[in-house]
């Protein structure tokens, strides 16, 4: 009786939760980019099976976002908010290369940004609920960025 009364209890309470990111500070950074090209990440047809029998979609369906890749070399990074606490990751380390999605059309940015050195600013992505959708359809290995300014 008490596993029982324990379960609608729980799945009472999951109706009234809410998911929500917990954001790290973000990452700014200089960059020197060296190759920029046009992408397009559709969803993928992959699935989770939560409940056995009922297999869901890991992404929104018939989702789309369609940007630029542009490929850089780190001169300079660090976070944002200066006092953070934290250590700028080592995929942000100066050296580095990097490889970032900017969502707007390559026709217009490419010719604009490249060759150049770039001001870019990490953008808040929030991919916690299923299906994924928008910018969480870029492979979580690519960093998507605001360009802010340009250094040249």
């Amino acid at each position: 009786m008490r596993v029982i009364i324990g379960l609608v209890f729980f799945i009472g309470f999951l109706g009234v939760c809410n998911a929500k990111c917990l954001f790290m500070p973000l990452v700014t950074a200089e960059i020197e980019f060296e190759q920029c090209q046009g992408v397009k990440f559709d969803a993928s047809k992959s699935k989770i099976d939560w409940f056995p029998g009922k297999p869901e979609y890991i992404q929104q369906q018939g989702e789309t976002i369609v940007g630029t890749l542009i490929v850089g070399k780190i001169k300079s990074s660090g976070f944002e908010q200066k006092k953070s606490g934290y250590k700028t990751p080592s995929s942000w380390r100066k050296g580095s290369i990097k490889t970032l999605f900017i969502e707007r059309d390559s026709q217009e940015i490419c010719p604009e940004v490249f060759p150049g050195t770039y001001r870019v600013k990490q953008s808040e992505r929030c991919c916690d609920v299923l299906p994924f959708s928008g910018e969480c359809l870029v492979p979580s290995t690519i960093s998507v960025v605001e360009i802010m300014k340009s250094t040249r």
